[in-house]
Order: structure tokens, then C-alpha cells, then sequence
């Protein structure tokens, strides 16, 4: 009976993380080594938050294979050493704005995989530099992950390292988050993360909602083991209860359809935005499922045109 309900969250914790999977191919996946290296320029840091400290170099076999580099590192967030990701062009003639990417799912289920840094591939292959960060805790990282707690901090740090990259623009960087990733994303900028803009797809920003609704009782669960059964903590990560401290342009997507996330969560968060007057686009995908993965080629173009508008690079 254990297996059983530990195959059932696995399938069901799985499906909350869905929201980056694919761009516009299926690819092998091949994995191969790549000699690129990352350097950074240290005196840009405050502290050893953004430290890169291990870093492997890659490219993986699909339609960028020759443009794009992939670097898996290892960086310092709150003295601990968290894995994430670089995704640039393998060829950079000039500083190019930055996309601080925010994965869904949680604990190891919606890590980053080889198919998700394709769809970063397709983003940098438009001109951007993609960051990521698995979050503390996952893929061998230190710390323990609280599902939009301290491991916050995890995304804020991306933006020393950033800034310490030669090849990226520091007065043009913008986040992009699925999913869980979008409270993620709406936890930062509420930190004060210093974005131009930010886009979410399928996001969740209300808790309280969530937990209201019936089913999805393994990720309930799993979701309170890492928040706690207090619905302050719920609501700490719940945009919903505080949208007027959202002040950065807000590209907010959402599928009809979604059965993960409530498409009404979108929806009363822009009307909470509007109170406040705050900079914001709502797109709703009447047909789009959770991530808005069945119409994703619809869904990029809106995100690159965002991102085009702020950031100041032409969609492609």
C-alpha cells in the first residue's frame, strides 16, 4: 500500500511540476561535453552569494546543438552550494539581457532535465542568457528546499551571478517562471528583485485557494510537510494577499483548462492588480492546459514579445 501511494504522488507531483517541458521538436537528448568555460568578474559581488564554484560545460544534441552552450553549476546561496543552470548563446558579440528562469514542481519532481534545457536553448537562442536555479536541497545541492521559504534566496542570488557574467546586460534582466516557479517569481520580486519584467504561465498565487479546493491530496500533503500547516505560511507565499507589492510589468498566462492550477487564480490576481494599478497583462489560453504546453508555440511568442518590449531585444 505505501508503494502504491508513493507512485500515486509521484504521478500527481509530476504533473504539477509540467509547464517547460519540450519547445518544438523531440529531440535524442544527447548529452555531449563542451569545452566553454564561465568566468566572473568577483569584485561585482558583495558577498560570496553567486559564487560559481563547480561548473560543468555541455551541449545537448537537438536543433541548437551549435549555438547554444549549456553549463551546469554549482553557486553559493546563503553558504550553501545550490546546482543550477547557464544557457547562452555559444557566440556573443555584444552584453545580452538576462532571463532568470523559475522551474515548477517541487523537492526532485520538476527538476530541470535535459528536455527542459532545450526549451531554455530555444529562449537563448533568441538573444537571451537563461539562469536557473533547481532550488536548495535537489540534484545533490545543499539545504532543504521550503517551497518558496528561504529558497527564495536561491532565485535572488542569480542576480549577483548575473551580474558577474561578461556576456550579460545587468540593467536588462527579466524573469520567467511556471508553475510553482511563478509564485517563486512573484516571492522575488515581492523581495525586490531589480527586474525590468516578469512573465508566469500557469502560476500559482493563492495557497489558501489551492488547499480550498478539492483533490490533489499527495501534493497537499508534500506541500505541507515543506510550508507547515499554518495558513500564514500559505499566505506569506500567496501573491493574492499582498499584489500591491508586485512592482515590475506582469505578463500573466493561464489555461482554461488547467487542472493543476485554477485558471481562477489568474484571474483574481489581475483584478487585484488592477486595484493597485499595477502594470500587468492577463492572457488566458481558453483551450491551454497546465503550462499552456499544447499551445506553447502561441504561448512563446507572447513571452518573447514581453520580454522584447522590456528587455529591449527584438522577438525572433
Amino acid at each position: 500500500m505505501r508503494r502504491l501511494r508513493t507512485a500515486v504522488f509521484l504521478i500527481s507531483f509530476a504533473v504539477f511540476s509540467i509547464g517547460i517541458h519540450g519547445c518544438h521538436s523531440k529531440p535524442s537528448f544527447v548529452i555531449k561535453e563542451s569545452s566553454s568555460f564561465l568566468t566572473q568578474d568577483r569584485s561585482k559581488l558583495k558577498d560570496t552569494n553567486g559564487i560559481i564554484v563547480e561548473q560543468r560545460g555541455f551541449r545537448i544534441e537537438s536543433e541548437f546543438e551549435n549555438g547554444i552552450d549549456c553549463h551546469r553549476i554549482v553557486y553559493l546561496s546563503d553558504g550553501l552550494r545550490v546546482v543550477g543552470f547557464v544557457v547562452k548563446p555559444a557566440k556573443v558579440e555584444s552584453r545580452l539581457p538576462v532571463i532568470l528562469f523559475n522551474r515548477g514542481g517541487g523537492l526532485e519532481y520538476g527538476n530541470i532535465t535535459k528536455e527542459n534545457l532545450i526549451y531554455l536553448s530555444f529562449l537563448a537562442s533568441k538573444g537571451y542568457v537563461l539562469i536557473a536555479s533547481q532550488y536548495r536541497g535537489n540534484s545533490g545541492g545543499e539545504g532543504r528546499e521550503e517551497f518558496g521559504g528561504k529558497d527564495v534566496d536561491d532565485v535572488l542570488n542569480l542576480i549577483p551571478l548575473a551580474v558577474s557574467l561578461p556576456f550579460t546586460d545587468s540593467s536588462k534582466i527579466g524573469m520567467l517562471g511556471f508553475s510553482r516557479g511563478g509564485m517563486m517569481t512573484y516571492l522575488a520580486i515581492k523581495e525586490g528583485a531589480p527586474v525590468r519584467a516578469a512573465a508566469v504561465v500557469g502560476g500559482l498565487s493563492d495557497l489558501v485557494q489551492f488547499f480550498q479546493e478539492p483533490g490533489k491530496d499527495n501534493m497537499k500533503r508534500v506541500i505541507r510537510q515543506l510550508v507547515g500547516p499554518d495558513i500564514e505560511g500559505f499566505k506569506k507565499r500567496s501573491a493574492f494577499e499582498w499584489p500591491e507589492k508586485i512592482n515590475v510589468p506582469l505578463l500573466i498566462l493561464h489555461g482554461g483548462e488547467d487542472r493543476v492550477v485554477d485558471v481562477s487564480q489568474a484571474k483574481n490576481l489581475a483584478e487585484k492588480l488592477k486595484e493597485f494599478g499595477k502594470p500587468h497583462q492577463l492572457v488566458i489560453f481558453p483551450k491551454g492546459d497546465h503550462g499552456i504546453n499544447n499551445l506553447r508555440s502561441q504561448r512563446d511568442r507572447i513571452i518573447l514579445e514581453w520580454f522584447a518590449k522590456y528587455l529591449q531585444s527584438s522577438p525572433l
